[in-house]
């Protein structure tokens, strides 16, 4: 399935949540949208849909791209570009026959062209749109100058302007006003500004989460805050982002978690560990999970074969192959039958049974209903 989220280790934490009141499913080999009570809104019509952002979805209708309102109205109609962008901060990248990039509003009016020599532009974030622009890459190998194509990554105003300058080797979207960025092989932060307020000294660096982001030194890991001021030493095999006051660390193979001040709160004695969510975490004890509180009390004892975050009230877990949501108390409230899931966003999940994608509620409900 084309749009199948699978469940994998940690990629509960890359899902989007987005505010969205339609859901895309596929019906007969069409798409259409139904809401979280599983009544469908727009027939399934489309031969592909997406999600809905700022109110926008881009679907495909004979194979061609186009975008339709939450009433099915379409604001960008088939037969004018090869590829629609998914909507972000009210605008769309969209790209003509002629292989011409430029951003539209929510009404499909053309407002800030994309600079002809950007070979790529992403969706805007905090105002700015990353951005690549190819570059011969010069080397020397056995006394020749070798050329090869490469890229340098910057960013660009809904102007259409490059206020950041394409000079980095990789460069992430923006988010809560910061960027990571790769100069040569070490990664540093920049504000969107474009001033560099963590310089590119670190092997790796994660994004600021509760003022804090964790950093590697060459296979060990610390903690900066966003002005680059180191919080916590570079002292650990491993570190996970913040969550809830709380984050994961190793120390010779074995996890535990430390608070904002660096001091070790639950000891390093877990094989693996999940952040903190709604006051529990997940971890794993001789080849199963089960779930801890804060102050490292076992609150589920150890019988999952796998477990992810908890969110909306529910923790997707792995029972024999199959996966399914337990609540707070461990309860299974969604037998485990799934054979992949993905995490709860205004009411619904993604699920997969067998081939087929669908979305189950809270009280595990398949929506929509399979004949």
């Amino acid at each position: 399935m084309k749009r199948l989220l699978l469940y994998v280790i940690f990629s509960i934490c890359c899902f989007a949540v987005f505010a969205q009141t339609l859901f895309p499913v596929q019906i007969k080999g069409k798409w259409g949208f139904t809401n979280a009570a599983g009544k469908l809104l727009i027939a399934p019509i489309y031969d592909y849909a997406e999600s809905f952002y700022n109110g926008r979805a881009v679907v495909a209708l004979n194979n061609q791209p186009c975008a339709i309102d939450e009433n099915n109205s379409r604001v960008i109609d088939t037969g004018f570009y090869i590829n629609i962008q998914r909507f972000s901060e009210g605008v769309s990248k969209v790209t003509t026959v002629k292989l011409q990039q430029f951003f539209v509003d929510v009404n499909g009016n053309r407002v800030c062209n994309v600079p002809i020599d950007v070979y790529d532009a992403r969706p805007f974030k905090n105002g700015l749109s990353g951005i690549a622009k190819k570059v011969d890459i010069h080397e020397t190998k056995f006394n020749n100058d070798i050329v090869n194509l490469g890229y340098k990554f910057g960013y660009m105003n809904k102007n259409g302007q490059e206020v950041i300058a394409c000079k980095y080797d990789d460069a992430d979207d923006f988010e809560n006003g910061f960027a990571r960025v790769r100069v040569d092989k070490k990664f540093g932060v920049i504000d969107t500004l474009g001033n560099e307020v963590v310089a590119p000294l670190y092997f790796n660096i994660g994004k600021f989460i509760e003022g804090k982001a964790w950093v590697d030194i060459g296979g060990n890991y610390g903690y900066i805050n966003n002005k680059g001021i180191v919080l916590i030493r570079p002292i650990y095999n491993y570190a996970y982002d913040f969550s809830e006051g709380l984050a994961g660390i190793s120390i010779d193979g074995k996890f535990g978690f430390i608070d904002e001040m660096g001091k070790i709160v639950i000891a390093p004695q877990y094989e693996a560990i999940r952040p903190f969510s709604q006051g529990l975490a997940a971890v794993k004890q001789n080849g199963k999970w089960g779930f801890i509180d804060k102050y490292g009390t076992l609150k589920m004892r150890f019988v999952f074969d796998n477990a992810m975050l908890f969110v909306n009230d529910r923790c997707a877990v792995l029972v024999k192959r199959k996966w399914g949501f337990i609540d707070a108390t461990g309860a299974i409230v969604i037998p485990a039958e799934f054979d992949a899931v993905g995490t709860f966003s205004d009411g619904l999940a993604e699920v997969m049974i067998g081939q087929v994608s669908v979305y189950v509620n809270k009280q595990g409900i398949i929506i929509p209903q399979l004949k």
